[in-house]
C-alpha cells in the first residue's frame, strides 16, 4: 500500500481534469465555478483518498469504531463515482438530481438547501451495472447492501458497534483506542480494502476521462497489490 503515491495520482487527476478552484473573497473559501460531473467525481475521489489516510491513522491508534465510520464514507464515495459516470457524458435524471444536491451544499447554502438526495439503492444499482456490464447482479448488489448496513452502525452509534470498545485487561471501554496489536493488525485489512476501492475507482475515472498516461500509472500501482 503506497499512500503517498495514491495521493500524488489523485492530485494529478485533479490537475489534468478540473484544475484549481477559485478563491471567492466574499465567502472566504475556495470553490469551483463550474458545477459539472467532472468536478463532483474528482472531489469524491479526493475525499476518499483523504479517508484512506484517516483509516490508516485510526487503525494504528486502535480507534476501530471511527474507522468504521470513515470506511463507510470511502465506500460511499467510490459508489457515487461509478453512479455519476455510468452513462458519461450523458446525465440521467438521477445524476442531475445528485449534482443539484451536491453543489447546493456550499458554505453559505448548507443550511438552506432543500434539494433531496438520490436514494442509495439507485446509486448501488448503477455501480453494479458499471462494474459487471449487466443489468443486475444479485450477489454483488447484496454485498454492497450488506456493507452499507453493517457500517451504518458505526456512523449512527449502534449498540453492537459501541460494545466493540469494551474489554481487554482493563475491563473497560477503551475510548482512547483498543491496545491489542493483534486486533490492529486484523483491522488493517479494512484499510487495505478501502485503498483498493479508491484505486479501482480512480482507474475507472482516468479511463472514462481518457487520461491515458495517468490510467497506465494507476494500473501499474494496483498491479503491485497482487505481486
Amino acid at each position: 500500500m503506497d499512500l503517498a503515491r495514491l495521493n500524488s495520482l489523485a492530485e494529478r487527476l485533479r490537475r489534468e481534469s478540473i484544475g484549481d478552484p477559485e478563491w471567492i473573497e466574499s465567502k472566504d473559501v475556495f470553490e469551483y465555478p463550474n458545477q459539472t460531473i467532472e468536478v463532483a467525481v474528482v472531489l469524491k475521489i479526493i475525499r476518499a483518498v483523504q479517508g484512506v489516510y484517516a483509516l490508516d491513522l485510526l487503525c494504528r491508534a486502535g480507534l476501530f469504531v471511527d474507522m468504521g465510520a470513515i470506511f463507510r464514507c470511502v465506500e460511499d464515495c467510490c459508489a457515487e463515482v461509478y453512479f455519476l459516470l455510468e452513462d458519461y457524458p450523458k446525465q440521467s435524471s438521477n445524476v442531475t438530481k445528485f449534482l443539484q444536491k451536491f453543489f447546493s451544499e456550499t458554505v453559505d447554502g448548507l443550511l438552506t438547501s432543500d434539494e433531496q438526495p438520490v436514494p442509495t439503492k439507485k446509486i448501488h444499482n448503477a455501480m453494479v451495472r458499471s462494474i459487471t456490464r449487466k443489468e443486475q447482479d444479485e450477489k454483488i448488489k447484496r454485498s454492497l447492501t450488506n456493507v452499507y448496513k453493517i457500517f451504518s452502525g458505526y456512523i449512527h452509534a449502534g449498540y453492537s458497534h459501541i460494545m466493540q470498545m469494551y474489554g481487554g485487561p482493563s475491563h473497560s471501554f477503551n475510548v482512547a483506542g483498543i491496545p491489542s496489536q493483534a486486533e490492529r493488525d486484523w483491522q488493517h485489512q479494512f484499510v487495505l480494502e478501502a485503498y483498493k476501492s479508491v484505486l479501482y475507482a480512480m482507474e475507472h475515472v482516468a479511463k472514462i476521462f481518457k487520461l491515458k498516461d495517468l490510467h497506465t500509472e494507476i494500473v501499474q500501482l494496483y498491479s503491485q497489490l497482487s505481486s
